[in-house]
């Protein structure tokens, strides 16, 4: 498909009519500046084609300023090699108008035939959308789309695999891919391959198999359970038969009551013997409160020499404390008045040095601020040094990309003159002292030697005129050569105003040097101003203030005098320390003779009135009875305690004879036999008429009954389970083989497409390779980088590789279509604008290449990065 012509009216911006002509069969290069009016160009073709002309929702194709208007487009075509020609107007007087192959048609019908003929379709209501516009909307790249592929791809699936043939249809739309999808939805019934777990139908009866081979099993022990219950009920009865004839418990109950009659004799004795222990207790507790009223009067009366001696000790001590007490008092004022001494000496001593400290401070300061002062103006100097430097290194600079192009036209210049030198006609002569040549405008003399590159004359004087005409094929080819080397050469050396590359060159070390030395001068100021000259400015400022602060405390300290030249701040505080300590002692020793005194005066009034109520206790006229009377009582205690010792000792003599707490064990022991054979008996009883119940509620069940069915159907689910197995696994590798088979038929299938895309991708990418999809849209892109292949999926390049790769794809879906004889065009509108400069040269070269197949509308806003591509651009006004 080749346009011909191109005219709008009344097209949004296009208020007036505008019309491009003679479009050529191959590139079409349209460039203005934004706002221009490219895209409006281009959104007019999509509209032409993809829009209903009855539709009334496409209003913004109305210019702004006239909203009565009827935006119309009229584009002259070839398709086939055939001309065709569609005016379509839109809003106002609505009309379709389509001839082509010679036919005339109005309307939809024209619409249906060109999305029949283009592949595409239009919306059910409103206005097109980029799923209707199928193969068109592939190839036509619409602004700021051209990284995207796969949606394209996708909305044009169904008319690629209608336009390359019944083999690629019956690949991804066919009875092949029900077949596949069919296979695999029965095989999911059964199994989940994700997962690797069963499911549906089978699942189902593996539920069924499980629970029924639970019940099976609960049957077969309940089964067990009932046949062990009728062997123990038989056992149960006989035994309970038994007890019932022979009545145990009758015997124990006999033991029982002997057992019974020993302990109440035995506990006779022992109550005897507890009333005699009672009575030797009261006895000997009379005793001993009788012995403790003779010992305490016994001890008052040798108390009474104790208490004398006691006073005549506290007396002494009391002495003593007080000698103690007059000495520590004199000390004790001493060493205050040290301590006191000591202090006022360190207050000096601090007011010393804390004057001492404020001058060396002051001293710190001011070399601080000279040094800064230095650095200070040296930085500012290295700053003016930086500052010409890096300016000297900016106006000498020479963009790298420049000096090479400078360096390559040399390079070239210097290759194509020594090639065309070897190629030249050479004249060597050597001339008579006498003899005139004249070769071309040059008079000769002596020994020459000349490279002729273009006819030239030479005038022998006396002889004639000779005519040279250089020869060989490529003699034209290296002039022009060489021409354009050196018209470029003087281009770029005009450009960086330099004589010669030499100069440019010397012009690039001399920025170099300068930029080196500025980096130098750099290091340098950063040596003085580690964080900028203006936080050493800073640095000063704060540095001079805190000097003049500095030197103001000083003058607001006391000055020195003479005699405290020799007070040290150590020494003081360690006088003071010693005085501390002094005083500490002194003070403690003063305070603990206190105490003494204290406590010796206590001890002494205490022993005295010791000493008084002793004597008034042994001036009692009833302590003599008192004591005889004590002594008569003691006696006959002691012949009561006497008595009950000896009962005592009867009594426990005959109990030793007789066991009592093995009598009551015996009691113990045998009530409980009586008891649990009572209780045994019973027990049973009542278990045997529980189990005959519950046996005949089993019996009533029909267990093995039930375990047969149960086992019948268990059976039954074990072969569907197994049949559904055997299918699932067979339509699994039933599917295994046909995607096997599909992707292969795929694979040969994608081969042409993947041909075209290598072709262009090797332009671009040397040595890479890309993937197709079985929906045709490119997929993983293997190159060699840095460190050997390196694959991405699509999705993961950047933009600007993104954007390269989908326009080669569209490319390649264009010459594939082509190959189909379906028909194409390519619009790119601003595409590649994230593609640097390297990369857009081979993108130039892929658009030429194709170009050759197809025809190309690029519209751009940036003329100057296309000025290569070979054709004229086309401006819109």
């Amino acid at each position: 498909m080749k346009l011909k012509r191109i005219r709008l009216e009344h097209f949004k911006r296009f208020s007036e009519p505008w019309e491009v002509t003679d479009l050529t069969e191959g590139l079409n290069l349209f460039v203005a500046p934004n706002e221009s009016g490219k895209s409006t160009v281009a959104e007019a073709i999509r509209a032409a084609f993809f829009e209903r002309h009855k539709s009334g929702t496409v209003t913004w194709l109305r210019p702004w300023s006239d909203p009565s208007a009827t935006p119309t487009v009229a584009i002259d075509f070839d398709i086939a090699g055939k001309p065709a020609s569609l005016t379509k107007a839109f809003l106002g007087k609505k009309r379709c108008h389509l001839t082509i192959e010679g036919r005339v048609l109005d309307g939809l019908a024209a619409e249906d035939h060109l999305s029949g003929l283009l592949g595409f379709t239009y919306a059910g209501k409103g206005a097109s959308t980029p799923e209707h516009m199928g193969i068109p909307g592939l190839l036509w790249i619409k602004q700021g789309t051209s990284h995207e592929i796969a949606k394209p791809v996708e909305f044009a699936s169904d008319h690629l695999r209608n336009a390359l043939g019944d083999a690629l249809g019956e690949l991804a739309a066919s009875r092949g891919d029900k077949i596949i999808r069919q296979v695999e939805a029965e095989r999911n019934e059964l199994f989940t391959p994700s997962a690797g777990s069963w499911r549906g139908p089978y699942q189902e009866a593996l539920k069924r198999r499980a629970t029924l081979e639970e019940t099976l099993s609960t049957l077969e022990k309940d089964i067990q359970a009932y046949q062990g219950g009728v062997d123990r009920l038989a056992r149960m009865r006989a035994e309970h038969d038994q007890e019932q004839a022979e009545r145990p418990w009758l015997a124990l109950q006999a033991q029982l009551e002997q057992a019974q009659a020993r302990l109440s004799q035995a506990q006779g004795l022992a109550e005897k013997k507890a009333a005699q222990e009672a009575v030797l207790v009261q006895a000997t507790a009379q005793v001993t409160a009788l012995r403790g009223q003779l010992q305490a009067m016994e001890r008052d009366e040798h108390a009474l020499d104790m208490r004398k001696a006691n006073l005549i000790a506290a007396e002494e001590s009391q002495r003593q404390a007080d000698v103690t007490l007059q000495a520590w008092q004199p000390r004790q004022l001493a060493a205050s008045q040290a301590h006191m001494r000591a202090r006022e000496m360190l207050e000096t001593a601090r007011h010393v040095a804390a004057r001492q400290a404020q001058e060396k401070a002051v001293s710190d300061l001011q070399a601080r601020v000279g040094t800064l002062e230095s650095s200070y103006s040296q930085a500012q100097a290295l700053q003016e040094q930086l500052t010409q430097l890096q300016a000297q290194a900016q106006a000498l600079v020479i963009d790298q990309d420049t000096l090479d192009q400078l360096r390559d036209h040399a390079e070239g210049l210097r290759n194509a003159k020594a090639r065309l030198e070897a190629i030249s006609t050479t004249l060597e002569f050597e001339l008579e002292a006498h003899a005139t040549v004249r070769v071309g405008q040059r008079d000769l003399a002596g020994a020459t030697r000349l490279a002729l590159e273009a006819r030239t004359d030479i005038d022998i004087d006396g002889v004639g005129r000779i005519t040279v005409v250089p020869g060989g094929d490529d003699l034209e080819e290296l002039i022009a050569a060489r021409d354009r080397e050196r018209d470029a050469l003087t281009v770029l050396l005009q450009h960086l105003g330099v004589a010669s590359s030499a100069a440019a060159e010397e012009r690039a070390r001399l920025s170099l040097q300068r930029a080196t030395e500025a980096k130098a001068a750099a290091a340098v100021l950063a040596a003085h101003a580690p964080h900028g000259l203006a936080s050493l400015a800073t640095e000063l400022a704060t540095q001079t203030a805190q000097l003049a602060e500095a030197r103001a405390l000083l003058e607001t300290l006391p000055a020195r005098q003479a005699e405290q030249a020799t007070v040290t701040l150590d020494h003081a505080e360690s006088e003071v320390a010693g005085a501390q300590r002094a005083l500490e002692d002194a003070t403690t020793g003063l305070n603990e003779a206190r105490m003494a005194m204290s406590h010796a005066n206590a001890q002494a009034a205490t022993a005295a009135d010791e000493l008084a109520a002793v004597q008034a206790t042994l001036s009692d006229p009833h302590r003599t009875a008192s004591k005889a009377q004590a002594s008569h009582a003691l006696t006959d205690a002691l012949a009561h305690q006497v008595t009950a010792q000896q009962r005592v000792s009867e009594f426990s003599h005959q109990l030793e004879t007789v066991n009592l707490p093995l009598l009551e064990q015996d009691l113990e022991r045998l009530g409980r036999s009586v008891t649990q054979a009572i209780a045994a008996h019973t027990q049973r009883g009542t278990e045997i008429t529980r189990l005959e119940a519950e046996l005949e509620a089993k019996g009533a069940l029909g267990l093995e009954e039930a375990a047969a069915e149960t086992s019948q159907g268990l059976e039954q689910e074990r072969r569907r389970c197994s049949e559904l197995e055997r299918r699932a696994l067979a339509l699994d590798h039933l599917l295994t083989r046909l995607v096997a088979k599909r992707s292969e038929l795929a694979r040969s299938l994608r081969a042409p497409l993947q041909k075209h895309l290598n072709r262009y991708l090797q332009i671009l990418f040397p040595g890479a390779n890309i993937d197709v999809g079985d929906d045709l849209s490119p997929g993983g892109l293997t190159r060699l980088g840095a460190h050997g292949a390196e694959t991405g999926v699509f999705a993961d390049l950047s933009v600007g590789a993104r954007e390269q790769v989908g326009v080669i794809a569209r490319l390649a879906y264009a010459d594939l279509l082509q190959e189909a004889g379906k028909p194409t065009l390519l619009i790119l509108d601003d595409a590649l604008v994230h593609t640097d400069e390297h990369r857009l040269g081979d993108m130039k070269r892929v658009l030429y290449d194709a170009a050759t197949r197809h025809q190309i509308l690029i519209f751009s806003c940036h003329g100057d990065a296309w000025r290569d591509l070979g054709v004229a651009p086309r401006p819109l006004c």
